[in-house]
């Protein structure tokens, strides 16, 4: 839990440089501050007892059309259609575990698997038109982003093929697992807080999609 609070760190931030920042960049820090009140909501339910899978369904719906939102801004998803089918595809496959997988009593398998995948591919079409165009890639802040999504959806990918297969595995590789993703999670967040530093008025670059 610590860990994850450290989201707060871009959340903070995007506060007080919001008005320094560019609007390719706000669907991502409005994505932060909602990440900033979920994981407020996290500590309230737990502390009295309740389940979270509720409230963290509702917010991996909401993080990956935020996320499809920051890629248009970016011009990765340049075509509209390309990016309402994107849009449709995450929203009918959510519906679809929820309503006869999961009813919210439960981790989502599907879901995670389609929009971790997608997720990855968009951000590494990203850096890699990224390589070609920018000089300064430590001080730019949609690479600083998307490098931190390859890494952290990429392992977030390979966690989750554990419960989608039902491998019998013992319960201390799990627990290992799940303490190398919070590590992720906690690292990846110090690269959004980075990423939130640099970011300036001025569109520094355009994706050629």
């Amino acid at each position: 839990m610590t860990m994850a609070l450290s989201i707060f760190i871009s959340g903070i931030l995007g506060a007080l440089r919001f008005s320094k920042i560019g609007k390719i960049y706000r669907p991502f820090i409005y994505l932060v501050w909602i990440g900033c009140f979920n994981e407020l909501l996290n500590i309230y339910l737990g502390q009295h007892g309740h389940y979270t899978f509720v409230n963290m369904a509702f917010y991996d719906l909401c993080e990956s059309v935020f996320l499809l939102w920051f890629f248009r801004e970016l011009k990765v998803l340049k075509s509209r259609r390309l990016f309402y089918v994107f849009l449709i595809t995450f929203v009918a496959v959510w519906c679809m575990e929820v309503s006869l997988i999961t009813h919210f009593k439960n981790f989502m398998r599907y879901y995670f698997a389609v929009y971790y995948l997608c997720i990855v591919l968009l951000s590494i079409r990203a850096v890699n038109d990224l390589l070609f165009t920018e000089r300064e890639l430590g001080k730019n802040p949609a690479f600083l982003i998307c490098v931190g999504m390859i890494v952290f959806f990429t392992f977030g990918i390979i966690s989750k093929m554990f419960m989608f297969f039902n491998l019998n595995i013992s319960t201390d590789f799990l627990r290992n697992v799940s303490a190398i993703y919070n590590i992720l999670n906690f690292l990846t967040n110090l690269i959004y807080a980075l990423a939130v530093l640099w970011m300036r008025k001025r569109q520094a670059f355009t994706l050629q999609f």
